[in-house]
This record gives structure tokens, C-alpha cells and sequence, in this order.
């Protein structure tokens, strides 16, 4: 199963009001940086450094809208050995093998991971923009957790002894 969590018109207009953002920023560090240095008497060290604050952040939104920074695919990605998933645009790669997992705790708006490292990765479902889509993987992970006797907020699919 692989599901990608933002379609291309979403990722199009999320880019389009960031290049906004962006040339916005850019505009007005620009006008603040001349005001302070052509309309002022004295500098003001900390006006220069907010105005070229502004012109570098919205360079960086303005390249993201052209694409010049490349955003990275938001997806869930869940196979018979393993999950991935990348929550983020800048963020990294999470790969979970079934076989690393020794529990899972699911609640309302994340699901943890606990794996046999006692390292914890967590993918925040409040970050995906479609809530059927979240309560989709939710309930996917949920029952592929089960199938593989990983515990579920304590719970486990066949326990321990148990004949199937």
C-alpha cells in the first residue's frame, strides 16, 4: 500500500501561496532595507539585520515556489516487512521493519512506534491534510499490527501461548 498524502493541485497551490509569501517578504525587506538606509540619518543595526532577515527568508520561499529547493514527497508506504513514511516536505525518511517493532501506541491524532532499541518514532497524523486518509493508515496499521502480533496500546492480536 502506498499512499501519497498530498496530491500535485494541493502540492501546486501549497507551492504558489509559499512563492507569495516569499515575494512578499522579499518586497518588504527590501523597502525596509532601503527606508533605513537611504531615509535615515543614523543606522540602526538591528532594523539592517530584520530588513535582511526578511529578504533571505523570502528568498527561500520564492525559491521553494520556483522550485529551486525541491520539497520531498509526503507518503505512507506499508508492505508485509515494513513501513515508511516521511511526514514532512524538508523532513526524513522513516523505514520500519515489522520485525524491529515490539510495540505500538495508537492515539488520536499519532501513532508511536516503539522499537526493540527502546528508540520511539513517532508519525503525527495531525499533519496529514486529509483526516479519511489519516484514519485510513490509522486503521491499516492497526490491523497489520495484529497479523504480526505486534501489542496495540497494550493489546496483543494472539497471545503469547496461544493456539491459532
Amino acid at each position: 500500500m502506498f499512499i501519497s498524502l498530498y496530491s500535485r493541485k494541493e502540492l501546486k497551490k501549497l507551492k504558489r501561496n509559499i512563492l507569495m509569501l516569499g515575494l512578499f517578504l522579499v518586497v518588504g525587506g527590501m523597502v525596509a532595507l532601503f527606508r533605513e538606509l537611504r531615509l535615515t540619518e543614523a543606522y540602526r543595526l538591528e532594523f539592517l539585520f530584520a530588513a535582511s532577515s526578511l529578504i533571505l527568508t523570502g528568498g527561500i520561499g520564492v525559491c521553494v515556489g520556483f522550485g529551486f529547493i525541491q520539497l520531498k514527497e509526503m507518503y505512507f508506504s506499508m508492505n508485509p516487512t515494513r513501513l515508511s513514511f516521511r511526514h514532512t516536505f524538508l523532513g526524513r525518511e522513516h523505514v520500519l521493519y515489522w520485525s524491529q517493532l515490539s510495540a505500538i501506541r495508537v492515539a488520536e491524532s499519532s501513532i508511536e512506534f516503539n522499537l526493540s532499541n527502546k528508540r520511539k518514532v513517532t508519525l503525527q497524523l495531525s499533519t496529514i491534510p486529509d483526516e479519511r486518509t489519516a484514519r485510513h493508515i490509522k486503521s491499516s496499521i492497526n490491523l497489520a499490527a495484529l497479523e504480526r502480533n505486534v501489542a496495540v496500546n497494550g493489546v496483543l492480536g494472539r497471545p503469547k501461548g496461544a493456539v491459532a
